[in-house]
């Protein structure tokens, strides 16, 4: 990879550096601290993943019609919103400071993909990608180190939520550096092809499991009582998923119907895992296949959508693909809240089931 791409995927470790541990946090805060039931905690993270899906499209229009790197650069700075959740200490604010700093994230998303397709050849496009995602969930990995540690050492969550702003500060900076992503499309935008609307919609579909790993994270907390547990557990999952992308990225030999079986399909069992839980070796085992499931899933739906779209409409097809995982995460969301409440079980055989859907729709669909 040469060192524009570089550049980029060192951005996404160092935002990942700052909001995974974010992420992990905020099932606790919200659910554990300020004493919100869990299907609030559920229509909140649909909302932040709801929302993005507009936000993913806005920022993908924007990226090919404007700039690339100006939607980037603005998107990736106002995820600092984020360090901010736990120091408004407030069952109102504190989720509006996460979901604002979220949305952002899910705009500069496309635009941060569409300047990695323009600094690759195609050659090399299913590597780069590889690579971003193992740096990208490298970086959360060890978000959660520190994030366990702080915890571990009995900081408050306020203050764990401020040491991500640096984090946030320098992976804007790396994007500033980039020498890409000045180009317009100078014309009018088509909508995404067919096949590209078929992804989106078996990306929607997987959403629809895709939930928040909160979820799993109170699952284990409830079964251990321990918050360092909990959070370490996802670190396992981040962990595991950057390591599989790496490896999918190197890989001669990948496409749909990796994605279906080894991205989708895996996801599913894993769900299944977690819904019959009991000892913690268990749930480790359901963090590592949703981690490896995410790893293929991660790397394989934008180098797919790369290789079928126009240059100068790149930003647009990514746009789409941002904007059908958090469709699907947004009822995805509600209905795990929901459920969750009823029985755990419940919550994890709806997710079984939906991931199924996801991979019969790139086999029969978009694998045509």
């Amino acid at each position: 990879m040469n060192k524009e791409a570089w550049k980029i995927a060192l951005s996404a470790f160092f935002a990942d550096l700052g909001y995974q541990g974010a992420i992990a946090l905020l099932p606790l805060l919200l659910v554990i601290a300020l004493k919100l039931p869990a299907y609030i905690y559920g229509i909140i993270e649909a909302f932040n993943y709801g929302g993005g899906a507009l936000m993913g499209l806005l920022g993908g229009y924007i990226a090919d019609k404007y700039g690339r790197k100006k939607a980037a650069v603005a998107g990736n700075s106002l995820i600092s919103l984020m360090s901010f959740t736990a120091l408004a200490n407030s069952p109102l604010l504190s989720p509006l400071l996460f979901m604002a700093g979220w949305w952002s994230r899910n705009f500069r998303t496309p635009a941060r993909r569409a300047m990695l397709v323009e600094v690759t050849s195609e050659a090399e496009r299913k590597k780069a990608f590889g690579i971003l995602h193992a740096l990208d969930i490298g970086g959360g990995v060890g978000s959660i180190a520190i994030m366990a540690l702080l915890l571990w050492a009995g900081y408050s969550f306020a203050f764990a939520y401020l040491t991500t702003l640096p984090f946030f500060v320098i992976s804007t900076l790396l994007l500033v550096f980039v020498n890409a992503g000045e180009r317009r499309s100078g014309g009018a935008l088509r909508p995404p092809s067919f096949k590209i609307s078929a992804l989106a919609l078996a990306s929607a579909l997987f959403g629809f499991t895709y939930y928040s790993f909160g979820f799993p994270i109170l699952s284990i907390f409830l079964h251990t009582g321990s918050d360092v547990t909990s959070v370490l557990a996802y670190g396992l999952y981040l962990a595991v998923s950057a390591l599989v992308g790496l490896a999918v990225g190197l890989a001669k030999s990948t496409g749909y119907r990796t994605l279906a079986f080894a991205g989708y399909l895996v996801a599913s069992f894993a769900s299944l895992l977690f819904g019959l839980g009991g000892p913690l070796a268990l749930y480790l085992a359901a963090s590592a296949l949703m981690g490896a499931s995410i790893g293929v899933v991660e790397t394989l739906e934008p180098y797919i959508v790369a290789s079928l779209s126009r240059e100068e409409e790149i930003g647009v097809s990514m746009g789409a693909l941002t904007a059908g995982r958090s469709l699907g995460l947004f009822a995805s969301n509600i209905l795990m809240g929901f459920l969750f409440s009823i029985g755990e079980i419940y919550a994890y055989i709806y997710a079984f089931a939906a991931a199924l859907v996801a991979a019969l729709v790139v086999l029969v669909v978009v694998a045509r």
